[in-house]
């Protein structure tokens, strides 16, 4: 059965105004799951506020509860969704904004379903409670504050919120698909129409069209009638080019490959071969034709040609295979994003003289030296690891190297779930104790990132951090960092409590160019004192830009910033840089503390303590675990330390449990 070109884009039309009412439809759950966890989460936070504030007055005078009548009220009138505020001591009503409401709602109608979604309970619970903590001398007592719902104006904004997304999106589909219907009539009928005719009649030439699929088979049909003019130039050509798709043939490969791999072998230097077959393409030239499969191939090696860059090479061996020499990449990450960008471009929809085709490739890759040092064996290998990638499901890719290959596709899936970790909050600061060698009184802490992966667990930054320093993603991960950090500091200093606060910033954020003005903006507006603040840094900024490194630390130092010099003696230590750079504090590395007893590591220490000394610098011993080292330590005059023995990084709730602090 045939169609003609306008019924086969009514039929997509229909399909697709199908597909998108299927997706507003989606769309809408989202959108009303996301309002009512927003909802749920303002309610929590004000029944939060609101069960603090009572406490607070409690503390003060256990027996005030009633002169909160007021707050109450306000608090009632300006949350839209609750009808009432009460107060209860335990199934006691001990004050209310509504005399309607006197009784203590069951457990049952305050139970939050671990199974519902915000939007489902809303209206299947009754009320939401809070604990009022206070305490009378040093008995600890509470009361319980309770939120009831106003389900007649829950009900009515969803209403009305439903009312008014399906008037939008009823209208919305239909106006997009006659808009469509415009633009693929003046972009896709009439030029193949066009087309069609040129091809029946050898009519007039098309104009250039600016869809690239037509605008190829438009320029490969001109190109027809034009190649008895350009056989002759052809001639030498076709030894060293597939006459097919116009890359490399296997004899041009070998003859690049010997420079390739001469140069590789003079400067060291690692390149990767990679094997690409398409999937499935046999299918195409059975049921299409060789035509249609030859201009596949065509726009296929178009398509990878566009990715690569000149010094790369890529090559049509025979059928649907092609080989691609990726010359430079920084690491094995770099050189799989290069893939992947050649797997999706691949992976889009073609349409090859009016025919539509999905085709996916199937990738080997094989490294030099390490997989083979000639083309035959590199090929050979890339070969089998191509074959490794269809037996894992086609439209993949695959190192010769198992263990490679396992460790690089866990390197990209970290990287992959970088940022959308950062957006579902799966980052969180630790803080470990900095403290005093002499008294044992903690005066600071150092803020640690971790990430709580969902499926990893726990994920220390020795493994991430370097990997989003290579991927830039360190930049927007540090800015967090310190906005996490500052925020908390400031929470301590509203608190009263007169910690210093340690940040460490690596190197490639801090020498970015927006470093400085928005870390002052960050400082500005969280209101935090500067002094109290320590920013870490590592001996590896002083490889490069000394000059930046220097008019930055003076910048920071200006504003009452303090610098601390981390992992001291690990790096590239010098005098030179720790005496013409403004650093505050130098931090031992644990290693050194570890090698304590020896006769060499305590002189070591005893040399780095008195250095600093010398220069009027602040020392922090790190990884401090036992009672003797700290003794050592308070030997030497160390001004501080951090380690087990006073505590492991905590999260902010821990932290603020220890003794000392409460102290």
């Amino acid at each position: 059965m045939t169609f003609t070109i306008k019924r086969f884009f009514w039929g997509m039309f229909v399909a697709v105004i199908g597909v998108m009412y299927v997706l507003f439809y989606f769309y809408f759950n989202v959108q009303r799951h996301q309002t009512a966890e927003i909802l749920w989460n303002s309610l929590r936070n004000e029944i939060g506020e609101t069960a603090y504030i009572l406490s607070k007055s409690m503390t003060e005078d256990p027996k005030a509860i009633t002169s909160n009548r007021a707050i109450l009220d306000r608090k009632a009138a300006n949350l839209e969704y609750v009808s009432a505020i009460a107060v209860f001591n335990d199934d006691t009503l001990l004050v209310t904004t509504d005399p309607a409401f006197r009784t203590m709602p069951s457990a049952h109608e305050r139970y939050l379903n671990p199974n519902f979604t915000p939007y489902e309970w809303l209206f299947s619970a009754r009320a939401i409670s809070e604990a009022v903590v206070y305490y009378e001398g040093l008995e600890r007592k509470s009361y319980t504050v309770v939120f009831f719902f106003d389900q007649t104006q829950l009900r009515n904004y969803f209403l009305e919120t439903r009312r008014s997304f399906f008037i939008w999106f009823l209208l919305m589909p239909v106006s997009i698909a006659f808009l469509a219907w415009l633009m693929l009539r003046a972009t896709l009928m009439r030029p193949l129409e066009l087309l069609r005719q040129f091809a029946y009649y050898q009519s007039a030439v098309p104009p250039k069209f600016y869809v690239r699929e037509l605008e190829a088979v438009r320029a490969s049909m001109v190109q027809t009638y034009r190649r008895l003019d350009q056989e002759k130039a052809q001639l030498y050509a076709l030894a060293r080019t597939d006459a097919l798709s116009g890359l490399s043939n296997r004899n041009h490969l070998e003859e690049r490959m010997k420079q390739v791999i001469a140069d590789s072998e003079r400067h060291y230097r690692e390149f990767a071969l990679l094997f690409l077959d398409l999937d499935n393409f046999k299918s195409v030239n059975d049921s299409l034709g060789h035509d249609v499969g030859d201009e596949l191939l065509k726009m296929v090696a178009s398509e990878i040609s566009d990715v690569l860059r000149s010094n790369d090479i890529v090559a049509r061996i025979g059928g649907d295979e092609f080989v691609i020499v990726v010359t430079e990449y920084e690491n094995t990450l770099r050189l799989t994003e290069i893939i992947e960008r050649i797997q999706t471009r691949i992976r889009q929809p073609w349409e090859v003289l009016s025919y539509p085709i999905h085709v996916s490739s199937s990738i080997g890759i094989a490294l030099y030296p390490k997989d083979g040092g000639s083309l035959v064996s590199l090929m050979k290998h890339a070969d089998i690891a191509m074959y490794k990638a269809k037996e894992n499901g086609r439209s993949q890719y695959s190192f010769y190297t198992q263990e490679l290959n396992a460790k690089t596709q866990e390197l990209i899936e970290l990287s992959h779930g970088m940022k959308e970790g950062l957006r579902l909050g799966e980052y969180v600061l630790y803080y470990q104790p900095i403290s005093d060698t002499s008294t044992g009184t903690v005066v600071g802490a150092e803020a640690l990132i971790r990430w709580h992966h969902p499926s990893k667990g726990v994920i220390a930054p020795a493994t991430f951090i370097p990997l989003a320093e290579q991927n830039g993603f360190i930049i927007e991960l540090g800015s967090w960092v310190v906005q996490t950090a500052l925020a908390q500091k400031k929470a301590w200093e509203e608190q009263g409590v007169t910690l210093g606060l340690s940040i460490n910033v690596a190197p490639k954020q801090l020498l970015h160019a927006n470093f400085l003005p928005h870390f002052l903006a960050q400082l500005e507006d969280t209101a935090v004192d500067p002094r109290g603040i320590t920013i870490e840094i590592t001996e590896y900024i002083f490889l490069d830009n000394c000059e930046k490194t220097l008019a930055l630390f003076s910048a920071l130092k200006s504003r009452g910033i303090n610098i601390a010099l981390d992992d001291f003696g690990t790096g590239y230590s010098s005098l030179s840089y720790i005496k013409a750079f403004p650093i505050d504090r130098l931090k031992i590395d644990k290693a050194f503390i570890d090698d304590y007893h020896s006769h060499d590591g305590a002189i070591f220490l005893e040399t780095i303590v008195k250095m600093a000394q010398t220069l009027h610098l602040e020392v922090v011993a790190e990884g401090v675990e036992t009672q003797a080292q700290r003794d050592f330590l308070k030997g030497l005059s160390c001004d501080y330390y951090q380690g087990y023995l006073c505590s492991k990084p905590l999260v902010i709730s821990e932290f603020e449990k220890l003794p000392v602090l409460l102290s």
